[in-house]
């Protein structure tokens, strides 16, 4: 019994701690979680770790961007390390500087967008 039986669980914790930190602007514990979770696999417990750090976003954004980048990178059902990466990105800023986590999670919402928009295109395709 390895450690790889246990990854989806720390998958969760990781995504919950990310989402948690986020939600009460705690920039330094909030970059630490996200490092872990830039690179991951494509299984259903790395696409609900995004959304719940997703959501965790909803402490400092406005709660509609929000639900619109859950629900597309939910629809894409791929993990998105770009918006992890960008998230991590923004935590280790917002310790220096300002960040308008309304504008990151629009800008985030609509790039989540258009890439699912891709994607449903892309399975529609007739072969």
């Amino acid at each position: 019994m390895g450690i790889s039986s246990y990854s989806a669980y720390l998958t969760l914790a990781l995504g919950a701690l990310a989402a948690i930190a986020l939600w009460f602007g705690l920039w330094p514990l909030a970059a630490l979680a996200l490092t872990f979770l830039v690179g991951g696999r494509r299984e259903p417990m790395t696409l609900a770790a995004d959304a719940i750090v997703f959501a965790g976003l909803a402490g400092h954004a406005d709660p509609l961007w929000v639900a619109l980048l859950i629900v597309a990178s939910l629809a894409t059902r791929e993990h998105d390390a770009r918006a992890i990466l960008i998230l991590f990105f923004a935590s280790i800023a917002a310790i220096f500087v300002y960040v308008d986590w309304t504008i990151l999670a629009g800008l985030l919402a609509v790039i989540t967008s258009v890439h699912a928009a891709f994607v449903v295109r892309r399975v529609l395709k007739p072969a």
